[in-house]
């Protein structure tokens, strides 16, 4: 179904605290256009953004398809609020405990919050939590969620909270799996302006990274309770997705404006950085939600470092999922196209993981909709880091991502998930096959 033309105007939050004003024109699918001011990376719909009395449900038209796997839904709402912009982990002891947080917009009002969804039956069923609890007044929104496991297993849950105030990084705690939250610590300044955190646990060390200009750490040596003083890692970084290595070595992946890189904790406490390939911004699309180059990566048990991108270098093709894999963290790959259907759809939102010596990659592809617009989950795996497999479609059910009567198109989150532990790769996602935005997973065996 195609809206007739109309104009929508809301205002816009950027994570950084500067407010700003983003009118979205919709119309046909693919001829919206969107003007900002500032970092269009960190706009966040602002609270209490208003429902538009006049929207319809925007369901894909193409029919359902068989997969050899469940596409299981997540959140446990029954309401017509979106969640967004999934990060999972996986208990390190117990491949069956998963974890995953999100954006959510079902606390009413408009107003945006962070949900942690909690399964002990490898995603089979689902309850879920708050990890903001300890509220600041002037910070009634919260978003970006990102989640480790320590090594007693304690889920740490991090997270920025921002409007009207600007953004600041809290940490929650969990000693019972994610069920309820002992816990919480602002690692970040009040009166800065912090954006888009990532935590890693090692060697007893809870290590923090955000941007703020540029990309920052910082480590808590007390579980969270307490934080040393920020360091800068690289002064155009962002989007940092941290990994440990099985001695507890720390590698964290990022992007700049042009490049994917790799910093790598020393012993003294600073990081050593390092390129690992040049990265093209996004070609133009039909759909406006946001998308950008975010780098995901993975370590295996004997130190091998994967990473994968999106990238718009293939001029005519669309945007394109690109990978690339190193033993030593200082030479790496020529980057590979891992994609492999012809025509220009768009993939985008690339997650990676490793399990028993296989590498899965997953990401968000247009290939079934001639317009690329509407999106499917897919995904393809290497049992030698090298040479992957045909390209396996996950979702069941095409997203149309204007499908949901809040954030209509605006944005499906900046990232889908992917873990894997024990042979079993769990892909997560944004997906609005109900009508409006909720997060769903699918269980993929790599032996399937």
């Amino acid at each position: 179904m195609r809206k007739n033309k109309s104009v929508l105007a809301f205002g816009l939050v950027l994570s950084l605290g500067i407010v700003v004003v983003m009118s979205i024109m919709v119309g046909r699918a693919g001829s919206a256009t969107v003007a900002s001011v500032g970092d269009p990376d960190l706009l966040m719909p602002a609270a209490n953004m208003a429902l538009s009395a006049n929207w319809k449900a925007q369901p894909v038209t193409s029919a359902p398809v068989s997969v050899p796997w469940p596409n299981i839904k997540v959140n446990n709402d029954n309401s017509s609020e979106a969640q967004n912009e999934p990060f999972a982990a996986v208990d390190p002891r117990n491949s069956q405990h998963l974890v995953v947080g999100a954006n959510s917009w079902q606390a009413g009002n408009g107003h945006f919050e962070v949900f942690a969804y909690v399964s002990f039956d490898g995603g089979r069923t689902w309850t879920s939590s708050q990890p903001y609890i300890n509220r600041n007044a002037s910070r009634i929104d919260a978003a970006d969620p990102t989640v480790a496991f320590g090594s007693d297993g304690s889920v740490y849950f991090a997270f920025v909270a921002m409007t009207p105030a600007q953004g600041a990084v809290a940490v929650s705690r969990s000693l019972d799996g994610g069920r309820t939250w002992a816990s919480q610590s602002w690692a970040t300044s009040f009166t800065g302006a912090a954006d888009k955190p990532a935590v890693a646990f090692s060697n007893s060390n809870l290590h923090l990274y955000y941007q703020n200009g540029s990309l920052y750490t910082q480590v808590s040596r007390d579980n969270g309770a307490t934080w040393g003083s920020s360091r800068i890692i690289d002064v155009a970084g962002r989007n940092a997705n941290p990994v440990v290595d099985s001695k507890g070595g720390v590698n964290v992946f990022y992007n700049t404006s042009s490049t994917i890189n790799l910093a790598r904790l020393t012993a003294d406490g600073s990081y050593t950085t390092s390129t690992i390939a040049n990265a093209v911004a996004l070609q133009p699309r039909a759909a406006h939600y946001r998308a950008n180059i975010y780098a995901s990566g993975a370590v295996d048990s004997r130190g091998n470092l994967y990473v994968a991108w999106a990238d718009g270098r293939n001029t005519g093709r669309g945007n394109d999922i690109l990978y690339s894999h190193s033993s030593d963290g200082h030479s790496w790959s020529a980057p590979a196209t891992l994609n492999t259907d012809s025509g220009s759809a768009d993939q985008l939102m690339p997650s990676l993981a490793v399990s028993n010596g296989a590498v899965s990659v997953a990401w968000l592809d247009t290939r079934n909709d001639s317009a690329n617009i509407n999106y499917d989950v897919y995904t393809t795996r290497s049992v030698d880091g090298v040479h992957f497999n045909s390209n396996q479609r996950v979702t069941s059910t095409s997203s149309n991502p204007s499908n949901d009567p809040r954030t209509q198109g605006a944005m499906i989150g900046d990232y889908f998930a992917m873990v894997a532990s024990n042979g079993v790769v769990y892909s997560v996602w944004t997906d609005t096959r109900n009508n409006n935005e909720d997060i769903y997973m699918a269980p993929i065996s790599i032996n399937n």
